[in-house]
């Protein structure tokens, strides 16, 4: 039953009022997935069985809606439903048992389809009927859609209606009346009526009221009232067409949060960073928290289910959180039932996808050239074969994802269910994925909505294979004038260094993943008083990955092993439990929140691993690991592991007159992960908002409609690079020794104890303005920021003695990122037919490292990473120092080649040779000054076009496969790019700035044209095209690549068996029943 008066409801119909605007006169027959097809019946002989005494009408009306298809819409200061009726019927129409239950009452009642409006008689009943006369019309938005709902009331008299599902009314009024029209988030109106018999009347939205609601830690505000970093993109601004999770909805939405696809295998995860880097152990991104459980995983939701996601930028945003966020705090929130009647919508598209960028290798005829420019050496490789190795590895992918949800619900419960399939095709024949998302929501109200139970269950199926990506290798490697088959049908294979068939690898090799993950969610709130709440959340989650690996016993990859097999499994439970206890009241111009919360998480990880080589067959793979012949010491592992999170934490809101507002919040954490000298934390934060634009010196600047500074700090935490056990000392296996005619296992230590562990400290300072002016046609946020890091993890190297193992992880490092952050978003034209709007996003972010060593630990500065090419390991490419940030490339300066095709280094210390590192210098970095992404959205009429930009600028790039390939020292027996300075060079290839290139690029991300038909509920077909086209300088396969090389200390670098990205464009539906 639809009270349309009661706040709950009425903030639903705005923020959802497209689903209940489709809610038409006819309606279809819904497909439920759980139960299959619903008989349709005629709305006109639903009948209903009801037997009460003394019972308040309300009550009977809920009986009725679950016995039938009808929805009662209604205003509670008009119509009065607490009187109590005893009723008697058995099998009568709904029409009968109206009649009977408003009998001798005040109230009538309208059936619109499956729809009943009720309605207070109007006074026009009395002996001034002949006095007035009936006015109609239609109530609509800006846009010219009929409102659902308003209020029609003649001024000063109790008489009035409210509009139906097409947003028309009718009324009779006396002589000289006044109409008020009102609904909430709209303006009021006053319309003296005079003559008319007819008022089509359009209401504004009221910017003082309407206020986006956002979701922060462990509750919600609005938007107004925010005083931190917090940037909230709804579904109707998420990227379009083919996407796996949050990350690629986000991806170059936000200022300064960097979603990173390195790479073009469907089974890898982006890469998130928000605000830089700030630690040196692999970097996890920020927190991830779907529906109030913190660490979930993105996987577990489809992206259709996804209603927003809040990223928490700031200390002061995401401090709530303590330990495990000093990498921000992603919040995402699932679309759950709204009180309606059942609703179907079903989402699904089929893609293709192509491989955007592939190697310039040389060609079969290029090949056979040099070598008659040679003098003909090599001509006995000549298999007589025209073979491009890339286009054999690679394929046309095809892609779906379907997705089916049923929601709906009443006043006191509603529901939501879906089932997501999503199948991807990698571009590399061997790389596939496929996910099953299941997700139920359910939630009930009782005790006079003082009592609100929610229950969800998810539960996710994943099979994928990654792909072998040594077969780039051999793909760049194999000259074209090989087969990949003779013409008997049987694989050509060779076993030259870097060589083999990487068609037979992919064909004979399996690699899969099968990953399952289950999850219940369990939140009951009280509302004890009115304005106190206390909720508990209970989650239980199991994840469990079996992993399998075979290389058969003749292909390049398991032939020097006589075959390979490997299995492995893993299963992670995590248990949490929180209370939380939420005051809010307001009291004049006054308003208070107040949270305090207590949170127990536990996490159980357990794997076991085996593997085997010498197979006398292929047959059974990886499932009978005991008939491989060769079983090695270490091939059969197995671990446990087991941490617990304690946590206490408070909030405080305070906003006075909406001008001035203040937030202090607290979180204690207490981790087994930390060294007994440091089990617990304490991470504050505080932040002030004011409302410029609400001063009374504001009122008269008329194109100015919000102007709010906001100031924030606060501290943070990340535990992430910690394991479980890194805080004690610990034995692991060293060989083995004999005693007393036995051969048995020899232990010694293998990690120091280090009881002064703890996790690493973020404290940031954030300065941000927001606006908007010219009518709120163009709004945006300008925001600064101070991030230091401080006690950052890192292992060093230690004197043994006293420490009786070489390394040590220890708190000491230092880093700062400081930047400036802009979004504007600008309603260019917005007209009935027509709308224009842009959203752009700038973020400049600095990286420092500021300290690496203390008293009792030293790295003056590490070098760190290596390019691997053909005849060995060419040492560094970044140092990691003080003052240096992380990605900064440290080599030999080069600039050019001589005469002789020989290298022009520069001798930095003079000595008259070039040596490493002593010539080393500082070549460039893999930190962008600028990041950026572009939005522009068009509608007419039904149709809607977008197209999003995004890219960097600032950046340098290592082209590794350039360093390794652009050479001709190993031709005619292996194959070489088809590049100027694969002739010019003459000596083995040396790693120096003459491989680092500008990276900067900007790419057409997204490219969507949809029409949207008026029939059903609304039927939206589109196209879409992902990474059509780069513009870039860099002269690699592509300027975007992985951020996280050795643990995220080495970003920046094209490895040579860098997986390309594909260009995919794609069709889809959506319908609402």
């Amino acid at each position: 039953m639809k009270n349309i008066c009661r706040e709950h409801f009425l903030s639903q119909l705005k923020t959802s009022n497209k689903t209940i605007r489709v809610m038409k006169l006819t309606l279809i027959t819904l497909f439920i997935f759980t139960t299959g097809l619903l008989a349709s019946v005629s709305s006109q002989n639903m009948r209903v069985s009801i037997h009460v005494t003394n019972t308040e009408a309300h009550k009977i009306l809920d009986e009725i809606e679950k016995q039938t298809d009808y929805l009662f819409i209604y205003n509670n200061q008009e119509v009065n439903l607490n009187q109590e009726i005893s009723l008697n019927v058995n099998k009568q129409t709904v029409k009968n048992v109206l009649a009977e239950i408003f009998n001798n009452t005040n109230v009538t009642y309208a059936i619109e389809g499956r729809n009943i409006m009720l309605m207070k008689k109007s006074m026009s009943n009395s002996g001034m009927q002949q006095k007035n006369r009936k006015i109609t019309g239609t109530i609509t938005d800006p846009m010219g859609s009929p409102i659902i709902g308003a209020n029609i009331i003649v001024k000063g008299s109790t008489q009035g209606t409210i509009t139906d599902l097409d947003g028309k009314y009718s009324i009779e009024v006396g002589g000289n009346s006044i109409l008020q029209i009102s609904y909430i988030a709209y303006n009021t109106l006053e319309i003296p009526v005079t003559n008319q018999t007819k008022l089509n009347i359009k209401l504004q939205e009221d910017t003082q009221k309407l206020d986006e609601v956002v979701v922060v830690g462990y509750g919600t505000q609005t938007k107004r009232e925010i005083t931190g970093s917090i940037t909230n993109v709804s579904s109707k601004d998420f990227n379009q067409g083919l996407t796996r999770d949050a990350a690629d909805l986000l991806q170059g939405k936000v200022a300064g949060l960097v979603v990173n696809t390195g790479s073009g295998d469907v089974t890898t995860n982006a890469s998130i960073q928000l605000r830089g880097v700030s630690t040196l152990q692999k970097d996890q991104g920020p927190l991830i928290v779907i529906d109030n459980v913190p660490g979930s995983d993105m996987s577990t939701v489809s992206p259709q289910d996804i209603e927003s996601i809040s990223i928490l930028k700031d200390a002061s945003s995401a401090a709530i959180y303590g330990s495990r966020s000093a990498g921000g705090v992603i919040l995402i929130t699932t679309k759950k039932g709204l009180a309606s009647k059942p609703t179907v919508n079903y989402t699904g598209a089929f893609g293709i996808s192509t491989l955007a960028n592939k190697p310039d290798m040389l060609t079969a005829d290029q090949w056979r050239s040099y070598v008659q420019n040679n003098g003909g050496i090599g001509e006995s490789f000549d298999l007589g074969a025209n073979t491009d190795w890339f286009d054999e590895i690679t394929r046309t992918g095809l892609q779906q994802d379907h997705n089916v949800s049923l929601s709906g619900g009443g006043t006191n419960h509603n529901y939501r269910g879906s089932v997501s399939y999503m199948h991807r095709d990698g571009v590399v024949r061997d790389n596939d994925m496929s996910r099953f998302n299941t997700r139920l929501q359910f939630s009930q109200r009782a005790l006079n909505d003082k009592l609100k139970i929610d229950i969800t269950g998810v539960a996710t199926i994943i099979n994928n294979s990654p792909t072998y990506k040594r077969n780039f290798i051999l793909a760049y490697n194999m000259i074209p004038v090989y087969p990949v088959k003779y013409e008997d049908g049987s694989w050509f294979e060779t076993r030259n260094y870097d060589q083999g068939n990487p068609v037979r690898n992919q064909d004979e090799n399996v690699t899969e993943n099968k990953i399952s993950n289950i999850n219940g969610i369990a939140n009951v709130s009280y509302s004890i008083i009115e304005g106190l709440d206390i909720k508990v959340l209970l989650s239980k989650s199991r994840n469990n990955v079996d992993y399998s690996e075979y290389k058969s016993i003749e292909s390049e990859a398991g032939y020097s092993n006589g075959g390979f097999a490997k299995r492995q499994s893993t299963i992670t439970d995590n248990d949490m439990m929180e209370w939380t206890a939420n005051y809010s009241n307001t009291f004049g111009k006054h308003k208070l929140n107040g949270l305090i919360g207590y949170s127990w998480e536990q996490t159980i990880y357990a794997e076991h691993v085996g593997q085997s080589r010498g197979y006398l067959t292929d047959i059974l793979g990886a499932n009978d690991l005991a008939s491989g012949k060769n079983l090695f010491a270490g091939d059969v592992t197995s671990y446990k592991s087991e941490n617990r999170l304690i946590s206490f934490y408070a909030r405080a809101n305070y906003s006075f007159d909406e001008k001035y507002m203040l937030t202090a919040t607290i979180r204690r954490d207490g981790s087994s992960k930390f060294g007994i000298n440091n089990k617990w934390g304490i991470f504050p934060s505080v932040s002030a908002g004011w409302n410029i634009s609400q001063e009374e010196f504001m009122q008269n600047i008329k194109w100015l409609n919000n102007l709010k500074l906001s100031v924030g700090y606060g501290a943070t935490g990340n535990q992430s690079g910690l394991d479980p056990y890194k805080t004690i000392q610990m034995y692991g296996s060293q060989g083995i020794y004999y005693d007393n005619g036995s051969w048995l296992p020899s232990f010694r230590i293998s990690q120091n104890a280090n009881p002064d562990l703890k996790w690493e400290q973020t404290n940031m300072l954030n300065i941000g303005l927001d606006f908007s002016v010219l009518g709120n046609r163009l709004s945006g946020r300008i925001e600064w920021y101070d991030k230091q890091t401080t006690d950052m993890l890192y292992t060093y190297p230690v004197a043994t003695p006293p420490y009786m193992y070489d390394k040590m992880m220890a708190n000491v490092g230092d880093m700062q990122n400081r930047g400036i952050e802009l979004f504007l978003n600008a309603n260019v034209i917005s007209t009935k037919d027509f709308s224009w709007d842009i959203s752009l996003n700038l973020a400049h972010n600095q990286n420092k490292i500021t300290r690496l060593s203390n008293e009792a630990f030293s790295a003056e500065n590490l070098l760190l990473g290596s390019v691997d090419i053909r005849g060995g390991v060419l040492g560094t490419t970044h140092i990691l120092e003080e003052g240096s940030p992380v990605g900064q490339f440290y080599g030999l300066q080069a600039t050019g080649l001589d005469a002789n095709g020989k290298y022009i280094f520069i001798d930095k210390n003079g000595d008259g040779e070039i040596s490493d590192p002593a010539d080393y210098n500082y070549i460039g970095c893999a930190q962008p000054k600028l990041t950026y992404g572009m939005t522009n959205s068009f509608r007419y009429k039904n149709w809607d076009l977008s197209f999003f930009f995004r890219g960097t600028l600032g950046n340098d790039l290592i082209n590794v496969p350039r360093l390794a390939y652009a050479q001709s020292l190993f031709m005619p027996g292996s194959n070489a790019l088809d590049d100027p300075l694969t002739f010019q060079l003459t000596e083995t290839p040396r790693f120096s700035s003459m491989y680092v290139e500008n990276g900067s690029f900007l790419r057409l991300d997204n490219l969507t044209l949809g029409y949207k038909f008026n029939c059903l509920n609304g039927i939206r077909v589109y196209l879409t095209g992902q990474n059509l086209f780069v513009i870039t300088k860099y002269k690699g396969l592509d300027p975007e690549v992985p951020i996280n090389t050795n643990d995220g200390l080495t970003p920046g670098i094209e490895a040579k068996d860098f997986y390309p990205k594909a260009r995919t464009f794609s069709v889809g539906l959506n319908i609402n029943f």
